[in-house]
């Protein structure tokens, strides 16, 4: 049970700067994030930021083992046999391709919330989570589902995240093109080029802005001889520590 127990949300550094210097601010990022996660794209793939963001809650799981040691749910018969018919729906609907993904995703988010009014009977889930006394996040019930079902506490996931999220490793990957996929990633960067309409734009049209653009196309070229992953993330870390604090003792940031 103690997976199910809420832990204060921690903004990593990395988090912090890499929504710094894309222009997006902490709060925003992670309530879009936490909107796009749904329940029903288990059941299919598209191109969708939902379904990215619905697989970078599985890379999660993957990545921190959770959801390992699911909660014991007391149903009688009756529950039992509505929630697997509901189950099965949703999975039917999933494959149903006389709906588009996006169709499909709307009628799977009424199903939904059927079972989640089913499993959460009896348990006080809450749909609002704090960040600090000034700002809270709203959680939809396709997240607070999962959670249930994995017996993992919301905020677990939204800290879990947010460790996942890292300028030096995200560049490493891409220069050098190993690693892992990470859905959050993408989903960041899909932010980044525009989606959900959260830029700062006076910032990203600042000459701030295009200082850091212009330093990290230079990137793969002056660490171009640092073939390990490992290794690059290293200097990449080291490399945006030292802009970091160049950019501070010139008052550009």
């Amino acid at each position: 049970m103690e997976d199910m127990q809420s832990v204060p949300l921690v903004v990593p550094r990395n988090f912090k700067l890499i929504c710094e210097l894309f222009g997006i601010a902490v709060p925003a990022f992670i309530q879009l994030f936490l909107d796009h996660y749904s329940f029903m794209d288990q059941n299919f793939v598209d191109n969708s930021s939902y379904n990215l963001a619905t697989r970078g809650i599985h890379f999660i799981d993957d990545k921190f083992k959770l959801g390992t040691d699911p909660l014991s749910i007391k149903l009688d018969q009756r529950e039992k046999e509505r929630g697997v018919k509901l189950i099965q729906r949703q999975v039917k609907l999933g494959l149903n391709r006389n709906y588009s993904t996006t169709e499909r995703r709307n009628r799977g988010r009424v199903i939904t919330g059927q079972i989640y009014d089913i499993l959460s009977k009896g348990r006080k889930m809450k749909d609002i989570i704090y960040l600090d006394e000034n700002t809270c996040f709203k959680l939809n019930k396709d997240l607070l589902l999962t959670c249930i079902l994995n017996n993992t506490h919301p905020s677990r996931y939204i800290n879990s995240m947010m460790k996942l999220v890292s300028i030096p490793d995200y560049l490493a990957e891409l220069h050098l093109d190993e690693g892992e996929y990470n859905p959050i990633l993408g989903f960041i960067i899909r932010v980044h080029d525009g989606y959900g309409n959260i830029n700062n734009l006076e910032y990203r049209n600042s000459a701030r802005f295009k200082n850091f653009i212009m330093e990290i196309q230079e990137l793969n070229k002056r660490y171009f001889f640092y073939r390990g992953l490992e290794k690059r993330v290293a200097v990449y870390q080291e490399w945006l520590d030292d802009f970091l604090e160049n950019r501070a003792e010139d008052n550009i940031l």
